[in-house]
């Protein structure tokens, strides 16, 4: 030993010199991949930011688009609303006017139906008997002898208000579109329809006895 009390360096073996030069290649190799990693990571983060205010945009857009086509739905559905209602109307009026045609039409069959009551009644037939050959009620046949006493409609021809359409005139053309009230042509049989649109009956120049009528 020197006389200044100092230990002498002990020298490193090479393996021990290896070890330390493995371990700081191994912490600058780690240092490195850390360094990649927060590159790495840095890099993604600016898409990743990028697609998010991007979806929220998206969104925003979405919810402006749905309140745009709520607004034109409402306002749609308003309009059609509205055409319905005035279709609605239309379609009332029409039924109104056909229940009126139809009115119209009856009243005048049901004139003749009168009329042709009252010629049954007129050949000493009894209010039963006119009932029974008709297929209807009593009371019917009151009403509809009642009728045919009444004064013709106004504007009506007496001769048009007594004319009996003829048989199967229902059926045809010219029929289909005559107006109720309407005269048969003339030297025709007047008959006169049953109440359910069934086969006409014969009233003219009634027979006794050929429908049980002479008791």
């Amino acid at each position: 030993m020197s006389g200044t009390g100092e230990r002498p360096r002990r020298r490193r073996s090479a393996a021990e010199i290896e070890r330390l030069a493995a371990a700081r290649r191994a912490r600058a190799e780690q240092l490195e991949r850390e360094r990649d990693k927060e590159r790495r990571v840095d890099a993604a983060l600016g898409p990743f930011a990028e697609a998010a205010a991007q979806i929220e945009l998206a969104g925003e857009r979405c919810a402006e688009r749905i309140g745009v086509l709520d607004r034109q739905l409402e306002a749609r559905l308003a309009t059609l609303e509205r055409q319905k209602a005035a279709r609605i109307a239309e379609f009332a009026e029409l039924k109104d006017a056909a229940r009126a045609s139809a009115a119209g039409e009856a009243s005048g069959w049901r004139a003749r139906m009168a009329v042709a009551v009252g010629e049954i009644r007129a050949a000493d037939v009894t209010a039963a008997e006119a009932a029974m050959v008709l297929g209807i009620s009593v009371r019917e046949v009151a009403a509809l002898t009642r009728e045919a006493a009444s004064p013709a409609p106004e504007g009506t021809d007496a001769d048009d208000h007594r004319a009996l359409p003829r048989p199967g005139d229902a059926a045809s053309p010219t029929a289909a579109t005559a107006e109720p009230g309407t005269s048969a042509t003339a030297g025709d049989s007047s008959t006169a329809e049953a109440p359910d649109g069934g086969p006409a009956a014969d009233v003219e120049s009634p027979v006794p006895g050929a429908s049980g009528w002479d008791r």
